[in-house]
């Protein structure tokens, strides 16, 4: 619970350069060489990301030490009030109940996508335990935080980066949405990543909200080493050619876990395809060049992992959830 604050020190002085700017700008001189001035803007669109992303990460890390630092503030003042050891104080206030049966398998159903399948929920109902205690404790920490910082009217003074804009090439791939919507989401995802998953259910409850004002792009680019991502991403482009593109691509994440080299046939014929066409498309192997683009487009602008997302060119950095993406495009539609 105590926080080595050489380390802070460290992790405040490295993001000096951030403190200093009101807003990082990417016309902002980065360095001269030759007699020539390097701006951030003149980087490759992946360099441009990299700088982002250094300088998002030094924010983060630097606003995680500041509340670290109100927490401790506060716990050493609780300390000396109760003439108790903090670390005392600390587990009066961070104390939770066991989580209950019910708790523990809630959690489960909606994890298990990310949960390797040899893994039984009796084999590690413990460890769930464990997990979802933490995570009430972590909750009752931020309650706190959130209430300690509004009764001393806290502002945090550093400026959150903002993302460089980068011109996706979206042409060829499939969307949903108003063609000349006021914002356009572009993701870049893999049909066998947990974390695409739930960014995936978010994005269809907010595009379907937002019809009209958001434009909604699904770029593949698949990573997972077991090539089945890449199978159904090909397979996704036949269901295209019979108009079930969508209805493929969700039923291929509620499928997950047991996704296979035969489960495109298989949502093929669940979704009442024909299935002769489909498997004429798939073993013509036409639609592996849209999947092989995509991820050359990735790999242009920089994309190491998956969910990759950019709303209006940006890269989104938010939680995965329908609130927090909705929150973004409500700002970008202001």
């Amino acid at each position: 619970m105590r926080i080595n604050f050489s380390q802070c020190a460290l992790v405040i002085l490295s993001t000096i350069f951030l403190a200093g700017n009101s807003r990082v700008s990417f016309a902002q001189s980065l360095y001269n060489a030759g007699g020539k001035n390097v701006e951030i803007k003149d980087l490759s669109p992946s360099q441009q990301q990299q700088i982002f992303d250094i300088q998002f990460e030094a924010y983060e890390k630097t606003r995680m030490t500041v509340e670290n630092m109100i927490f401790e503030n506060h716990v050493d003042q609780e300390a000396k009030k109760q003439n108790k050891k903090p670390d005392e104080v600390v587990q009066k206030i961070l104390d939770v109940k066991n989580p209950s049966d019910k708790d523990i398998k809630k959690w489960y159903e909606e994890n298990k996508t990310k949960i390797p399948p040899n893994l039984k929920f009796d084999d590690i109902k413990d460890k769930i335990g464990e997990v979802v205690k933490q995570e009430k404790m972590k909750s009752k920490r931020d309650e706190l935080l959130e209430k300690l910082k509004k009764e001393q009217k806290f502002t945090f003074a550093m400026t959150k980066p903002v993302a460089p804009v980068i011109d996706v090439k979206i042409d060829g791939f499939q969307s949903k949405g108003k063609a000349d919507a006021k914002v356009t989401i572009v993701e870049f995802a893999d049909y066998q990543c947990p974390h695409c998953k739930h960014a995936a259910e978010a994005f269809k409850k907010v595009t379907d909200k937002y019809k009209d004002k958001v434009k909604f792009v699904y770029i593949d680019f698949p990573i997972n080493p077991s090539g089945i991502s890449k199978l159904v991403a090909e397979a996704s482009y036949c269901a295209a050619e019979q108009g079930k593109f969508w209805e493929f691509h969700y039923k291929a994440f509620e499928s997950q876990a047991t996704l296979d080299k035969d489960s495109s046939a298989k949502l093929a014929k669940d979704l009442k395809m024909d299935e002769g066409k489909f498997k004429a498309c798939v073993d013509g192997g036409a639609t592996k060049a849209t999947v092989e683009k995509g991820r050359a487009e990735g790999e242009r602008i920089g994309i190491s992992g998956t969910p990759y997302i950019l709303i209006n060119g940006r890269k989104y950095a938010g939680a995965h959830t329908v609130e927090a993406i909705t929150a973004e495009v409500q700002e970008a539609l202001k």
